[in-house]
């Protein structure tokens, strides 16, 4: 409550709204302003600060926080348990592990006024198996499941496409400490199974690729993507016979018809070809980090680890691609993460109070709940699904009553 008594309301201003119409898909997308960032800055979600760096605008930053909502429900369904670490990472943890010379420029470096050098995180493996290393943890502390969202870093030689490669992004980070490798595994499955859950309630359709572990490490890891022949940054390619994938950074030459792992095992496959946007990795680390770390249980055993990110920001901008690309330019957004449940929008003139006032009783009807009687009104009830857009009218307590099914909808 305001100071007045007034019960302060959400408004949109026009300036950060933006305009909210169709985008044309059928203009080719550059490799740096595709459909979904064009949508983001014409409807007021994002403004750049500098190439490489956004302003999450209200709209952009309602969205990014239900995402994470989303994210963390999964995450506390295997287990996990989430924290927060520092960004700024000193560089002898770095140096223990080997990646301050060899992850080469994409690292931030700096020295504090007193010549310690630091680094901003790009991931955080250093800084977990830093801090279970200095715990003294026994094997019923295991399995640990830690995560983290917040903000990463990484010098992008040339960013593009708005929040898909950014400077600066939002990323959930997890590592797990397990007492043995076939545990590993099968924390590697579980959390697997809670990433396919998130895409699923974010409507989502993802692809799970074999892929490189890059400066990473670890044995084996894979990636989640989603197709977009726009948007799409890595070259996919996929047996046509039983669907298995792998970056072309794993195969490095398609001709052969030859996918590691393919289940189907033969010589030559038929394959084709895609364009992906990564939207999530996993790895399994084995003992890469804990052997470096002396990350112990027991004091003498060495902890099996895996790390699982989510490109969070990249996943926002991600699920619009989608949606305009699916949807002939239209937005429709999961109901789990629509930046507003209910837009009230009083048709006619602003000035007139009693319009305003019967906005103002509708907002305030659904919002605290209090028993009351609005006058009898008739409204107009927009509702936009995955596929269908239906307009009718009807009284106030049908549009309650649809509105609290759509939110237990949300709430699942």
């Amino acid at each position: 409550m305001s100071s007045g008594g007034r019960k302060l309301v959400t408004t949109v201003n026009r300036l950060l709204a933006g305009s909210n119409t169709r985008i044309a898909t059928s203009r080719p997308a550059t490799q740096y302003r595709t459909n979904g960032y064009e949508y983001m800055e014409r409807c007021g979600f994002i403004r750049q600060s500098f190439s490489g760096g956004y302003y999450l605008l209200p709209m952009g930053a309602r969205v990014l926080h239900k995402l994470v909502s989303v994210i963390d429900q999964e995450m506390r369904s295997v287990g996990a348990c989430k924290m927060s670490a520092p960004i700024l990472a000193p560089a002898y943890i770095w140096k223990q592990s080997g990646r301050w010379e060899s992850i080469g420029a994409e690292l931030y470096r700096l020295e504090d006024r007193h010549e310690a050098q630091f680094c901003l995180g790009p991931t955080h493996e250093e800084m977990f198996t830093h801090l279970v290393a200095t715990e003294n943890i026994s094997y019923r502390s295991l399995p640990l499941r830690l995560y983290q969202i917040d903000r990463k870093f990484r010098d992008e030689m040339s960013p593009q496409s708005g929040l898909m490669r950014a400077k600066e992004f939002w990323m959930k980070d997890m590592y797990t400490f397990d007492v043995s490798e076939s545990a590993a595994i099968e924390t590697y499955n579980e959390v697997c199974g809670a990433y396919e859950s998130v895409f699923h309630r974010l409507l989502l359709p993802v692809t799970k690729v074999k892929a490189n572990q890059g400066t990473i490490g670890g044995s084996q890891s894979h990636e989640y993507h989603v197709i977009s022949e726009t948007a799409g940054m890595d070259t996919l390619y996929t047996c046509d016979k039983c669907g298995h994938a792998v970056n072309y950074e794993v195969t490095g030459d398609s001709a052969t018809g030859i996918l590691p792992d393919c289940p189907l095992n033969e010589e030559k496959c038929p394959v084709s070809q895609y364009k992906g946007v990564e939207v999530a990795h996993a790895f399994f680390l084995g003992t890469t980090y804990s052997e470096k770390f002396e990350a112990l249980y027991d004091k003498q055993k060495l902890c099996e680890m895996g790390c699982y990110g989510i490109g969070v920001s990249r996943l926002l901008q991600t699920i619009i691609e989608h949606s305009l690309a699916v949807n002939n330019g239209r937005m429709i957004w999961p109901v789990s993460i629509a930046p507003m449940n209910v837009c009230i929008t009083p048709l006619g003139n602003k000035k007139d109070t009693q319009l305003m006032s019967k906005a103002m009783d509708l907002y305030d009807k659904l919002d605290s709940r209090y028993p009351g009687e609005l006058q009898e009104n008739h409204f107009e009830l927009h509702l936009q699904s995955e596929k269908d857009k239906i307009v009718k009218v009807v009284q106030v307590d049908e549009l309650i009553e649809t509105i609290d099914n759509i939110s237990t909808i949300q709430k699942k």
